[in-house]
């Protein structure tokens, strides 16, 4: 998955989501066409700065796939969070069942660089 160019400045206050995930291999092409979906959702809301995905090349962590997604200020990554509640809700996605359906796991979380 393509990665968009983010500059990163501690004093900008940016906020960056970043979601840690377990994807068993069987689940990996549905879980991509989500992530897909949902970025290109994201990329339509205000204070959007860029997104990553990383895929883990080694080491001992149970996460296969981390994202990482960059919000200009906490104002706009708490309005996207409404927004993206908003859309699941159209869409009828229910995440929780999905990541269940799944077998996988996520942990999720907002940060703030220093």
């Amino acid at each position: 998955m393509a990665t968009e160019a983010m500059t990163i400045d501690p004093a900008a206050g940016h906020v960056f989501r970043v979601d840690s995930f377990s994807i068993p291999d069987a689940a990996r092409e549905e879980f991509e066409a989500t992530m897909r979906r949902n970025l290109a959702f994201l990329k339509t809301l205000p204070g959007f700065l860029g997104h990553v995905v990383l895929d883990r090349a080694s080491g001992p962590t149970g996460f296969n796939v981390v994202t990482i997604a960059a919000w200009e200020s906490q104002a706009a990554i708490e309005k996207a969070g409404a927004e993206v509640r908003a859309y699941y809700q159209k869409l009828g996605f229910d995440l929780s069942a999905t990541l269940a359906r799944w077998g996988a796991r996520a942990e999720i979380g907002a940060f703030h660089a220093r």
